[in-house]
């Protein structure tokens, strides 16, 4: 058997901006299987209001209250959408979640699980602007990147990681009644897979869905909410992810379900069902029926339903490991901005009660903390974007023309949108048909970048020792597009970096109550402001009375996703200094009624730099276009704006 520890491939980071597969949770339309040849009816059968689940006997090892918890924490499972979250087509974990299909099964006490899987479940698009859509459920072909994976691991005979959360039917315990929404079952293996028909509110009435057979992983002791004095436990309890193994009693032979090959497709299918074999090839006229019939009722085999000796080596530890004290004291990497596991309750938790200087438990508060280094800007310097352009790149049918200017201030790029202007020392002018605004950006130099230096200074000492409060907070909708889709997450969906904002409630990162009067903020963000207000004046030639700033942080690999600074109150012009590593930053137009789509042709990208100030001027810009920043590496922006207070 291989050593299944062993991974070659790497990790990949789960994108919500990216998010394109359909979200794996069973049909509410589904009914119940009826399995009269089950050991357990507790097994199968779905609690109603009058036949409440009892509460977990035990605490889970690995458990969450929320997906983006799940997904930063837990690199077996990785996906805000699916449920299914696999690797160049071998699969890392399963989510069991909703109400069960017909003939899925909790059976032996979570042994054996059977589900189904691998999406085109029916669904509600939602463009955000313009209508929804309701898409009707489709049949699952093999060739489906989620049943192609499971598939691939099923002939692998490849462990993965199964997970429940607090709404999968079959589950005999209350998750919420313990604060759970999601839990790591443990590591099964695929024993069977085949496809069957399920009942569909579509215009068939039926859809093809691959089933999956999932067994408990020998050699991790019982799972975990089995109880020691249970009639059906075997073997002692052991941690998650232990390695010691015991044999259950009269396992039966791997050739135990007999296989018969349709005469017909010549392909050979188990006996899956008590009422005798039939085809499960879906491309097969025989497909799903017994002597020319389908049956109504169908009740699973008792050789099915017994284990099949299968032993593992080196099967993983799935509890997180905790990081420590790196070579190079550098806490900004990618590793650091990762969730973490609690080794006191089992919680994950996101970065870390959502603070910058610490991981702290969302559920009994134990702190972790590394001791890092600040940064400076020169190990920034070596930064050479992938692109061919230096400053600044107008898209191709963004519709804009160029010409000469002159200009006598620091040497600077000034662009306007569908009226953009860039010019660099001497300017460079793109022009749009009509002016709906001008984005300004001001190159730091040399000289001026020593006030900047400073202040990228202060920013990471006073985030360190906790002066500046650095925190992920929670968006103001518990969604997340991936430009055709809105998606509930469940639980708190976080921000993708770290902020604090000072002066006036700016509603984007949650109004008053995460805001800092200008009087109680540190140095670092004082000395942003002035230098920001000293920028835009030489510019734009005038004073702008800035009343907020909002300073983010990012780690390695995080990002500020498409937005447009539209709130209600804001005044036409935001200004931003760039800190630490050089960034990426995009302009697209947004999205209207009549053109629902975001365009995914960018009409604008500029490359900003340690000391830049870049300046958005016009209404203009915020109505018809959106932006998204993509820093490649450890970056400070402090964004300054005025909002009225009217």
């Amino acid at each position: 058997m291989e050593d299944w520890a062993r991974d070659d491939d790497q990790d990949d980071v789960a994108d919500v901006d990216d998010i394109a597969n359909e979200f794996d949770i069973p049909s509410v339309n589904d009914t119940l299987p009826p399995l009269s040849s089950c050991k357990e009816a507790a097994d199968i059968s779905v609690p109603t209001i009058e036949q409440q689940k009892p509460r977990l006997p035990v605490m889970p090892p690995i458990w969450a209250e929320s997906r983006q918890e799940v997904c930063e924490s837990f690199d077996y499972f990785r996906s805000y959408q699916s449920g299914v979250y696999s690797l160049k087509d071998i699969v890392k974990g399963y989510l069991l979640g909703g109400s069960p299909a017909s003939r899925d099964i909790f059976h032996c006490g979570g042994r054996l699980i059977v589900s189904h899987g691998g999406g085109k479940a029916e669904s509600i698009l939602d463009y955000r602007v313009g209508a929804a859509r309701f898409q009707q459920a489709q049949d699952q072909e093999a060739t489906d990147k989620s049943v192609r994976a499971l598939l691939k691991s099923y002939t692998d005979k490849r462990p993965l990681v199964l997970l429940a959360d607090d709404k999968y039917a079959l589950f005999p315990y209350d998750l919420s009644a313990s604060g759970c929404t999601y839990v790591v079952l443990g590591l099964y293996w695929i024993s069977h897979a085949w496809a069957e028909y399920q009942p569909a509110s579509n215009g068939c009435g039926r859809v093809v869905r691959w089933k999956f057979a999932f067994q408990w992983c020998e050699g991790q002791g019982n799972p975990w909410w089995i109880s020691s004095e249970s009639d059906d436990v075997d073997m002692l309890p052991d941690p998650i992810g232990g390695c010691r193994s015991a044999p259950r009693q009269d396992p039966s032979p791997p050739d135990a379900v007999v296989n018969m090959a349709c005469n017909k497709c010549s392909q050979k299918s188990p006996v899956v069902y008590s009422q005798g074999w039939m085809c499960l090839n879906p491309s097969c006229t025989s497909f799903w029926s017994i002597g020319g019939r389908e049956l109504e009722q169908l009740d699973y085999d008792a050789s099915f339903l017994r284990p099949i000796k299968t032993v593992f080596t080196n099967l993983p530890e799935l509890r997180p490991a905790k990081l420590i004290e790196t070579m190079d004291s550098i806490t900004t990497s990618y590793a650091f901005s990762k969730g973490w596991h609690c080794e006191k309750c089992g919680r994950l938790s996101s970065r870390s009660v959502f603070k910058w200087e610490h991981w702290e438990c969302s559920h009994c508060h134990l702190i972790h903390k590394i001791p890092g280094r600040l940064r400076t800007a020169k190990e920034f310097w070596h930064q050479r974007p992938p692109a061919d352009f230096l400053h600044a790149q107008v898209g191709k049918q963004s519709g804009l023309r160029r010409h000469r200017h002159s200009l006598a201030l620091l040497p600077h790029i000034h662009a306007t949108l569908a009226g953009i202007i860039a010019c660099l020392r001497c300017a460079i002018i793109l022009m749009m048909k009509s002016c709906r605004g001008r984005i300004h950006l001001l190159l730091g130099t040399p000289l001026a970048n020593k006030q900047a230096d400073e202040i990228f200074r202060q920013y990471q000492e006073q985030a360190e020792e906790g002066e500046l409060l650095l925190r992920r907070y929670p968006l103001r909708l518990n969604c997340v597009s991936d430009h055709s889709n809105c998606i509930a997450v469940r639980g708190t969906f976080l921000t993708n970096y770290f902020s604090q904002n000072s002066g006036e409630p700016y509603q984007y990162v949650g109004g008053t109550g995460n805001t800092v009067p200008f009087d109680k903020a540190p140095s670092s963000v004082c000395g942003a402001l002035a230098l920001i207000k000293e920028r835009s004046r030489l510019a734009l030639q005038k004073d702008i009375p800035f009343n907020e700033i909002l300073s983010a942080a990012y780690m390695e690999k995080q990002k500020m996703s498409f937005h447009s600074d539209s709130e209600r109150g804001l005044g036409p012009v935001v200004a931003s200094l760039s800190l630490g590593s050089a960034a990426f930053m995009h302009f697209r137009a947004r999205a209207t009624s009549k053109e629902p789509k975001h365009s995914s042709s960018n009409v604008l990208t500029l490359i900003l730099r340690h000391g830049d100030v870049l300046i958005m001027e016009g209404d203009g810009v915020q109505q018809y276009y959106e932006h998204t920043v993509i820093p490649m590496n450890f970056r400070i922006a402090a964004t300054a704006r005025w909002i009225g207070t009217a």
